[in-house]
């Protein structure tokens, strides 16, 4: 059989990146519990989840960047065959050039758009407004890789490609978002995904072994596998951040884009007027109900204490 011209691209994967079923799930329904007005998939591919997630939120409204085109075609038909079309967009663009900030960020398996994923974790705070929430999934190392290990890998592989699981919830925490669920995955999950991954090579080239692609098809398949069985198999693995933004600290950060730098910077003098506030609420008040809009942080937009 010789009627295609090659494999197809993620033919057998819902999504591209390491996730059993059961997990996939728990994420798109924890993404869609707190029910986000907008969501930003960075990096997005098809956007499988980005999809589910906007199916179960009525009027949500979700973009998703990615520079592949093929794959944002994919995408664009899944949407319009869920009946979602008119509030998914995707959009050919750069991801890490994108600025404008939604309640639900998405970044799984792009990190590299911005460098190593503490710098893509730091990157992408700014763009979750207060109160929501990024879903973050980068590979990270199960241990130190040695020289051997890195030779094994992918083509200029090195050991700063990815850091340790405590070290990227670190630049989070850092990056002012704390931890709500911190994941990785089993090594069947990897198994899983690699295996999918490379079905699209095998099934064609098990209907297609004269083709006259089958033996470049053969040796990029066969590398594939070797990167995987006796390369990065039981050193890499891969993990999954849900990151909270506050609500109430991020009102003050006024300075920067989204926010993230000015409230680590703001923090101190927040910590303060709270302080001043809560004292001066003991002295003046005795009763027990208060009116709202007292209780140290004021409506946003309004950067003034009364106890000031």
């Amino acid at each position: 059989m010789t009627s295609h011209d090659g494999p197809s691209r993620y033919g057998h994967l819902d999504c591209n990146s390491p996730i059993a079923a059961w997990r996939f799930d728990r994420q798109v329904a924890e993404c869609a519990s707190f029910a986000p007005e907008t969501i930003l998939d960075i990096g997005c591919g098809w956007g499988e989840l980005l999809q589910r997630v906007a199916e179960r939120v009525p009027g949500a409204r979700a973009v998703g960047v990615d520079s592949d085109v093929e794959l944002l075609e994919r995408g664009r038909a899944g949407a319009a065959r869920r009946g979602i079309a008119d509030r998914v967009e995707f959009v050919e663009y750069r991801g890490e050039a994108w600025t404008e900030p939604a309640d639900l960020v998405v970044c799984i398996g792009a990190a590299h758009a911005f460098g190593t994923g503490p710098e893509a974790v730091a990157a992408l705070a700014e763009l979750v407004k207060p109160g929501g929430r990024l879903l973050f999934g980068d590979a990270v190392w199960a241990r130190e890789p040695s020289e051997a290990d890195l030779a094994r890998m992918w083509p200029e592989t090195s050991a700063a490609d990815w850091v340790s699981l405590p070290d990227l919830v670190d630049a989070a925490v850092e990056a002012g978002l704390r931890p709500l669920r911190v994941e990785s995955v089993e090594q069947s999950e990897w198994d899983d995904f690699e295996s999918e991954f490379l079905a699209d090579k095998e099934f064609w080239l098990q209907a297609n072994p004269r083709h006259e692609r089958a033996a470049e098809v053969r040796e990029a398949a066969d590398a594939h596998r070797a990167w995987w069985l006796r390369g990065h198999r039981g050193v890499l693995g891969f993990a999954y951040l849900t990151l909270g933004r506050a609500v109430a600290l991020a009102v003050w950060a006024r300075p920067g884009p989204g926010g993230g730098p000015g409230l680590r910077r703001l923090l101190p003098r927040v910590r303060q007027r709270a302080a001043r506030t809560h004292r001066a609420m003991k002295r003046t008040c005795s009763a027990v109900r208060m009116p709202r809009g007292v209780a140290g942080f004021p409506a946003r937009g309004t950067p003034r204490l009364a106890a000031e």
